[in-house]
C-alpha cells in the first residue's frame, strides 16, 4: 500500500501498481457485491486524482471550480468515468480469463483514447520533449482520460500476464499488476486480504 497516497483522500488503499487499476478498484470488492462505491460524486473523483497526483494542483482548482458552478455536468462526468471504470474491469478480466476482449468496452475506451489525445500537446522540457496536458482544454472529463492513457500503456506494452486479481472468496477481486520477481504475488496485499484469509484458515483448523 502507499500510505503517502492513501492518505486526505477517499480511497484508503492502493493495490494496483498501475494509475488505471487504482480506478477500477474504487469499489470495495469484486468478488462479491461491493456495498462501497469510493466515489460517490464528482468531488471523490478529483479527490482520487489528488491522491494519485494526476495534475498540477492549479489545474485541479479550476476542475473543483467548474464542477461547483456545474454541478449537473460534474455529475454527469462522473456517470461517464464509472462507465470507464467497468469497462476496464471487463476488459482486464478478459486479459486474465485468456478470452477476447470485449467489443463494446474496447469501443469505450478507444474513444476516451481518442478524447484524451485530442487534450494533449507536445511540449519542450528541460529534459527533451513530452506529452502534457493543453490548457485551454482542460475540463471534467481529465480524469477519465488520464486513465484510459494508462490502461492504454498497459495494455500495448507492458507484460499482460503480470496483471492478476486478488482471489475470492478470501480476496477482494481487486486488479494488481503483479512486479515480483517470479510474478509469485496472489493477494492484493498480505495486510488487507491475505493476512485475513490465513487468519480465517487457521481459525477453521484450530477452531471448537
Amino acid at each position: 500500500m502507499n500510505a503517502s497516497l492513501a492518505a486526505g483522500g477517499p480511497v484508503p488503499f492502493f493495490f494496483g501498481g498501475r494509475l488505471c487499476l487504482n480506478f477500477v478498484n474504487t469499489v470495495n470488492s469484486r468478488t462479491r457485491p461491493a456495498t462501497r462505491d469510493y466515489l460517490p460524486g464528482f468531488r471523490e473523483v478529483l479527490g482520487w486524482s489528488r491522491q494519485m497526483r494526476l495534475f498540477e494542483p492549479a489545474a485541479l482548482g479550476r476542475l473543483a471550480a467548474r464542477a461547483e458552478a456545474a454541478p449537473a455536468e460534474a455529475a454527469q462526468a462522473r456517470e461517464a468515468a464509472i462507465a470507464l471504470r467497468e469497462a476496464l474491469y471487463g476488459i482486464f478480466r478478459s486479459v486474465m480469463d485468456k478470452a477476447s476482449a470485449p467489443k463494446p468496452e474496447m469501443r469505450l475506451l478507444n474513444d476516451w483514447l481518442h478524447e484524451a489525445n485530442g487534450r494533449q500537446v507536445l511540449a519542450e522540457t528541460d529534459q527533451g520533449f513530452s506529452w502534457t496536458w493543453d490548457a485551454m482544454r482542460i475540463d471534467l472529463h481529465l480524469p477519465a482520460c488520464a486513465v484510459a492513457l494508462s490502461a492504454a500503456d498497459l495494455l500495448a506494452r507492458e507484460d499482460l500476464k503480470r496483471v492478476k486479481a486478488c482471489p475470492g472468496p478470501d480476496g477482494c477481486g481487486w486488479l494488481f499488476y503483479d512486479e515480483t520477481k517470479n510474478a509469485s504475488r496472489r493477494w492484493c496485499s498480505m495486510e488487507h486480504c491475505g493476512g485475513a484469509a490465513k487468519a480465517r484458515r487457521y481459525a477453521a483448523r484450530h477452531g471448537a
